[in-house]
């Protein structure tokens, strides 16, 4: 049985990332599915269960809504510009571990570019991702976990016929690298803007 983390802003995708969890619980049960709000009890110091809860988790979700790249903090600095921003901890900590990350888009959010994001978390910019739609959201859900029962986190949902879409970015002068797994996929790669 799978262990899951999801990691998320609060004041980008709470309550998409609830439902996400809600879902991911019947599926995989409640011990099973960690997001901080739900699963930590009263008196917990934070640092040591999110590090303890990471190390046990085979993937993590990493729930990216439309504001997740540009949200301020009380300095009104971007975020995930400080080092102890606990998204940034949370996925740091994941790729550190080697941990699978898998992006959760919300409603059309693009993945992030790798210029965008703190080197230490650029990777997510190269993860492949699935993407969940408010209108089709149990439907997209569902099909994240078959994928990660599968085994087969490289098709976003989404696509005409049911075919899969994944669309990926390769910026100055870089390259993108799919894997088409099983089944039709389309790729669109796009060349990003000169050296």
């Amino acid at each position: 049985m799978r262990r899951i983390f999801l990691s998320y802003r609060i004041n980008d995708s709470v309550h998409a990332t609830a439902a996400i969890a809600g879902l991911l619980a019947q599926h995989y049960g409640a011990g099973n599915v960690f997001r901080d709000r739900d699963s930590l009890p009263l008196g917990s110091v934070y640092p040591r269960r999110i590090r303890r809860e990471l190390e046990r988790a085979d993937v993590v979700l990493a729930v990216i809504g439309p504001s997740w790249l540009t949200i301020r903090n009380k300095n009104d600095e971007r975020c995930l510009d400080d080092e102890r921003d606990w998204v940034r901890t949370e996925l740091r900590m994941a790729f550190e571990r080697d941990i699978p990350v898998v992006p959760v888009l919300l409603d059309g959010t693009p993945l992030p570019d790798r210029s965008q994001l703190p080197a230490d978390i650029a990777l997510i910019s190269l993860s492949m991702y699935w993407q969940v739609r408010h209108r089709t959201f149990e439907s997209d859900v569902r099909g994240l976990i078959a994928n990660l029962e599968g085994g087969d986190q490289a098709a976003p949902a989404g696509g005409a016929g049911g075919q899969r879409v994944m669309t990926n970015t390769a910026s100055h002068g870089g390259t993108v690298i799919s894997n088409q797994g099983d089944g039709p996929m389309n790729v669109t790669q796009h060349g990003g803007g000169g050296g």
